[in-house]
């Protein structure tokens, strides 16, 4: 996650790719969702909003759609529908979902926020808590997961015993970060520090489906690869499963297996400000 001058930064692809791979260890890498403390450990009360207005917006079919949190526990959406709250809540994709009414993908809404204490929002686990406490308080979401068999990808390594030039040990020193970005013609990801689980979990957008780990690679790694989300004859990078088997020496292999799915039971518009 890259922090700006102001120490802000923003929530968005970067940070909806890490909530996966931050709750990878809790169950299956591609299922995240919010983390269930060790009773062992210290814990620390789940993140809340002390002060939080919602206001309706009209959509006008332009509206830069942006979430961000800011020192002070400070948390600003702007033309933001309640569907994308759900995703990051449970770092899932939407057709991960049931239940759900039409408008919370029709109507939009700007959102500022300040937590207790103002706590600050540090990690990924921190800041689904945060959204799902939102959604609970405000929206008075309530939500069971089911389980059902579906299609998956297992991520496996394409020639044993041979990776491809791209992938690289991770070396001292460097930090966990993974970041992708995407203007619809070209898409990039960088890895630093990652293990093969939390790898597979990341991949889950880009591939549209759960990817499980079955590479039995040890350790951390890094690499940055390029691909077109569309190939076409005249794309100046090829596919996703390309890149995967030349760059990196990894492959994208089809399989069923156990699909977390999060069924909506009531969810209302917000209560007044």
């Amino acid at each position: 996650m890259t922090t700006s001058p102001a120490k802000a930064y923003r929530i968005g692809r970067s940070i909806t790719l890490l909530l996966p791979l931050a709750m990878a260890p809790l169950g299956l890498s591609a299922q995240a969702q919010p983390a269930t403390p060790s009773s062992t450990a210290v814990t620390q009360p789940p993140p809340r909003f002390e002060v939080v207005s919602i206001h309706p917006r009209k959509f006008a079919g332009d509206e830069p759609s942006d979430r961000r949190v800011l020192p002070g526990g400070h948390f600003v959406a702007t033309a933001t529908n309640v569907r994308t709250l759900i995703r990051i809540a449970f770092g899932i994709d939407s057709n991960r979902m049931s239940g759900a009414p039409g408008w919370i993908d029709s109507e939009i809404f700007d959102i500022n926020g300040t937590t207790v204490d103002h706590a600050e929002i540090k990690t990924p686990q921190q800041f689904q808590q945060l959204i799902l406490s939102l959604l609970e308080d405000r929206f008075q979401f309530k939500f069971h997961r089911e389980q059902k068999e579906g299609p998956v990808y297992w991520l496996e390594v394409d020639k044993p015993g041979r990776l491809g030039p791209a992938l690289k040990p991770s070396g001292p020193g460097s930090e966990p970060n993974m970041s992708s970005n995407s203007n619809g013609l070209r898409s990039e990801i960088k890895v630093s520090k990652m293990s093969m689980p939390d790898i597979a979990a990341g991949l889950r957008r880009q591939a549209c489906r759960p990817v499980e780990d079955h590479t039995d690679l040890k350790g951390d790694f890094d690499f940055q690869i390029a691909w077109s989300p569309e190939e076409t004859p005249d794309s100046a990078n090829p596919s996703l499963f390309t890149v995967l088997k030349e760059q990196l020496g990894l492959k994208l292999q089809p399989a069923k297996g156990t699909v977390e799915t999060l069924a909506i039971d009531q969810i209302s518009q917000p209560s007044p400000n």
